[in-house]
């Protein structure tokens, strides 16, 4: 869980202050300003589905390692 919450922070930051750097010296290709100010929002969803994402896939990796641990320990029963 810590690494969902690490991971939509720094989507948080990249967005905002990475968003800002990107438009201020790109703006003519970005485009933007108060006339689209109705996606912000999206924005933290975006975020949110960082943090779930990653916050999932975190999950199936454990879950991996477990079934990985009960396979071995089932094949060190059979060969007993």
């Amino acid at each position: 869980m810590k690494k969902a919450f690490v991971a939509m922070g720094l989507m948080a930051l990249l967005m905002t202050i990475g968003g800002g750097v990107i438009s201020m010296i790109l703006t003519f290709l970005i485009g933007g300003g108060t006339e689209q100010s109705y996606i912000y929002p999206i924005y933290g969803g975006i975020i949110a589905l960082t943090g779930v994402v990653v916050g999932v896939s975190q999950w199936v990796i454990e879950e991996i390692k477990k079934l990985k641990e009960m396979l071995k320990d089932n094949n060190k029963k059979r060969n007993q």
